[in-house]
């Protein structure tokens, strides 16, 4: 049985409690009976812990390339523009 809402109440609990009501108000999942809502949920911890592994594994890959890209052009448009290169005046590249 749910607790019943009680004003007087204050702290990290309740807190937490408000927070897990409002991600039940707003996925609809206080639609669903408790075991659909736990399937639900471990089926997005895990579409975003693999996503978060994904992101973790190609991102630095990701971000070299386009700093590479990124100032191999800064350094074509400095030498066009003016005598020294703009890549050493800048920190990333």
């Amino acid at each position: 049985m749910e607790e019943e809402y009680d004003p007087n109440r204050s702290g990290l609990n309740y807190f937490f409690y408000i927070i897990a009501i409002k991600y039940n108000l707003w996925t609809g999942l206080y639609c669903l009976e408790p075991w659909e809502r736990n399937i639900f949920n471990v089926c997005l911890m895990v579409i975003l812990s693999l996503t978060t592994y994904t992101t973790y594994l190609f991102m630095p890959g990701y971000i070299a390339s386009s700093l590479s890209v990124t100032c191999g052009l800064l350094d074509k448009v400095s030498n066009n523009l003016f005598d020294s290169t703009l890549s050493d005046k800048l920190p990333f590249c």
